[in-house]
């Protein structure tokens, strides 16, 4: 309902009315800015070099992986059980193979390793779900379907999780029990936790063969906004942390690239970059140790999209 004293469609407001909402609105901004500076360190700014759109069945694209020349993606809550490959040239759609033995509930990341895609159905928006799924698609299995344009993979194993911190938490709008980023760092899966409450993020450590788990995270870290994917290089021993800020009008998406060193993220050499263009950006995958790639679902800022980032 409008306010009754909001001008009508088709008034014009009067100068100094004008001028006001103008200034206040300045100086709204003034305020979010320094309180953005005052709250971030160490933040840079990184631009798209290279973006193209991708195909419509991944307009809410939440997951990259890579494997034999082709980049993989997922759709999240709502989206077939499916994961599609792409063509890393032209970023074209070459296939999709349907995981029967699965469920979308919330398909939010995928990790991998030397033998399996890890399929994150960890989403929980409003804390309702109790217990969370990791899927393990073999990649020889994959692999054994050629380029067949659309395959069926019948021996997805299922990695079940449940919170060992969770106690007493009531499902919610703001809560911590909302994981979106998983990656594989040594012999263990990390899976990083989306904090509407207080902006932070969460490490839980997942064993990779064990049935049914229940998970306590091992540290958390000041990311100050909500992180939606991750990507660890063994090479070089960096994890990349995908993000974006909470702040409904002027929020940005952001990178933190971190340093890992022994068993934990070096959070003192975490260095934390802006990027452009402003996206709804919700996956992430390195390329080279300098490069990678973010992949962004429709919205109201853009198409479904896949962009090539550089770090300076």
């Amino acid at each position: 309902m409008a306010d009754s004293n909001s001008a009508q469609p088709g008034m014009k407001l009067p100068f100094k009315s004008r001028l006001l909402s103008v200034l206040l609105g300045l100086s709204l901004l003034s305020a979010c800015s320094s309180a953005l500076n005052a709250n971030d360190t160490k933040v840079l700014t990184l631009s798209a070099k290279h973006s193209h759109n991708l195909d419509p069945k991944l307009d809410e694209i939440s997951g990259l992986a890579t494997s034999d020349d082709k980049i993989w993606g997922i759709n999240d809550s709502g989206g077939e059980a499916t994961l599609y490959a792409f063509d890393p040239q032209t970023y074209q759609l070459i296939q999709s193979i349907l995981l029967p033995q699965t469920s979308n509930s919330d398909w939010e990341d995928l990790a991998q390793d030397k033998h399996y895609i890890y399929v994150a159905d960890t989403g929980n928006n409003f804390a309702i779900r109790q217990r969370l799924n990791i899927y393990k698609v073999p990649l020889a299995a994959i692999q054994a379907k050629g380029s067949v344009w659309i395959a069926s993979i019948e021996s997805t194993q299922k990695l079940t999780i449940e919170y060992a911190d969770r106690q007493g938490v009531l499902p919610s709008k703001s809560h911590n029990f909302d994981s979106e980023a998983l990656t594989v760092v040594n012999d263990k899966l990390w899976l990083f936790s989306k904090n509407r409450a207080d902006s932070q993020t969460k490490l839980y450590k997942i064993d990779r063969e064990m049935g049914e788990q229940l998970i306590a995270p091992v540290a958390s870290y000041p990311v100050g906004g909500l992180i939606t994917a991750a990507d660890y290089s063994a090479a070089d021993s960096k994890l990349l942390l995908l993000g974006y800020s909470k702040r409904s009008v002027f929020g940005h998406s952001f990178v933190w690239v971190i340093d890992v060193k022994g068993d934990l993220p070096d959070w003192a050499s975490a260095i934390k970059y802006k990027l452009f263009p402003y996206a709804q950006w919700e996956s992430i995958k390195w390329q080279t140790n300098q490069r990678f790639l973010v992949a962004a679902e429709e919205s109201a800022l853009s198409e479904q999209k896949i962009a090539q980032f550089t770090l300076p």
